[in-house]
């Protein structure tokens, strides 16, 4: 996927449909060598200096105006005890 077809796009929770924000130039984490897109940073609505990282796999599916995420996956495996 090209970060164009990402971009302007709002992020909303698989589970309870809500909505985090939409998706800007510079709201996404490369992976260096391949610059494939590694994860989405949101800023959070409500405090502005709030981030939301949401790594690729927790993304459910991109259709044409929204991005379907299961949040309750954005935590890495790696991170869990």
């Amino acid at each position: 996927m090209m970060l164009k077809e990402l971009l302007g796009k709002e992020v909303i929770d698989y589970c309870n449909g809500k909505k985090y924000g939409e998706i800007k130039e510079a709201d996404l984490i490369l992976e260096g060598s391949s610059e494939r897109i590694e994860s989405i940073i949101l800023h959070n609505k409500l405090l502005d200096t709030q981030l939301m990282v949401i790594p690729c796999y927790a993304i459910k599916h991109v259709g044409s105006r929204v991005v379907v995420v299961d949040i309750m996956n954005k935590i890495s495996p790696e991170g869990k005890s």
